[in-house]
């Protein structure tokens, strides 16, 4: 707390003197390119509990500088991981404690919500109108975006996706479930490798767990997210297993992806290094719950 105060009290005094708009758009400059200790961090405890810290530090300087499109990305894609953060806890505490689960999810939408938000202000720099376009013609649109807009649109259409993954009975979000997809979309139709193939492993969960999805289109993104990534990500494994294979009951096919998830070194990729940790956990708690989570596990137990 102290070193936020103290962050907070230095903002406030750089927006008091005469050169503030340089001086605070340049440490703005170095916080929304400084997520290096953050995703090469091997605790994501320690990531969820420092998260805060810097959200608020984010949105400190977004007051000063708000059109500031790398911390308006930066503010996004850090509200977004807090509530994978939160959602995760809540999966997993789930069993022991409904009404923590609850809340937990509660606080997962909120700041997924607050992603998209963030995100969509960032694209808004580049394009005003966008937001409001994207309830009238989202093709049109997202027509002038470009690939200097990648990160801005991938992660409104995650955090967007996300925010609906745990808020299934609020039925006006969950129609806004194709905006999403149209923002992650568009990532794929101008550059399909960004960040290895990210977009491809999105939809494979959005089409996967959608209303009349395709699993065969899953599938296909599974295969090229895999290609694009070279198998550095354990989390492509995780999306096909619990938005298709689960779906499908497939009990041998989910146990192949959940053990390709677990071989998949932390190390290997020190940038991938807090993302795989926390496939990787998840990947265990899902093992551990084989039997709640297939109608025939001990038929097939006996069978093997």
């Amino acid at each position: 707390m102290k070193r936020c105060v103290l962050l907070i009290c230095l903002i406030a005094l750089l927006a008091s003197c005469s050169p503030k708009r340089a001086a605070i758009s340049l440490l703005a400059d170095g916080l929304a390119s400084g997520d290096g200790v953050m995703v090469t961090d091997d605790d994501p405890e320690l990531v969820r509990a420092a998260l805060p810290f810097g959200l608020k530090v984010y949105e400190s300087l977004l007051v000063q500088v708000p059109e500031h499109q790398g911390l308006l990305e930066a503010t996004a894609k850090a509200y977004t991981a807090y509530g994978y953060l939160l959602q995760q806890r809540a999966d997993m505490v789930e069993a022991r404690d409904l009404t923590q689960a609850r809340e937990l999810r509660a606080r997962a939408e909120m700041h997924y919500r607050r992603g998209r938000d963030y995100a969509l202000r960032a694209l808004e720099v580049g394009h005003p109108g966008l937001t409001e376009g994207l309830r009238n013609d989202p093709d049109d649109a997202l027509a002038s975006t470009t690939e200097a807009d990648l990160s801005s649109l991938y992660w409104a259409g995650a955090a967007w996706a996300a925010a609906v993954s745990v808020a299934k009975d609020d039925m006006g979000l969950v129609g806004d479930l194709p905006l999403a997809g149209k923002l992650v979309g568009r990532v794929l139709a101008l550059d399909e490798t960004y960040d290895g193939g990210r977009a491809h492993e999105f939809f494979i969960s959005y089409e996967g767990g959608r209303p009349n999805g395709s699993a065969a289109q899953a599938r296909v993104h599974y295969q090229r997210a895999l290609t694009l990534s070279k198998g550095t990500r354990a989390s492509v494994h995780l999306a096909l297993a619990e938005s298709v294979v689960l779906r499908e009951q497939n009990l041998t096919e989910f146990r192949a992806l959940i053990e390709a998830a677990l071989a998949v070194d932390p190390d290997r990729e020190p940038s991938l290094r807090l993302v795989n940790t926390i496939a990787r956990q998840r990947a265990e708690w899902l093992r551990a719950r084989l039997p709640d989570l297939f109608f025939d596990y001990d038929n097939e137990e006996s069978l093997s």
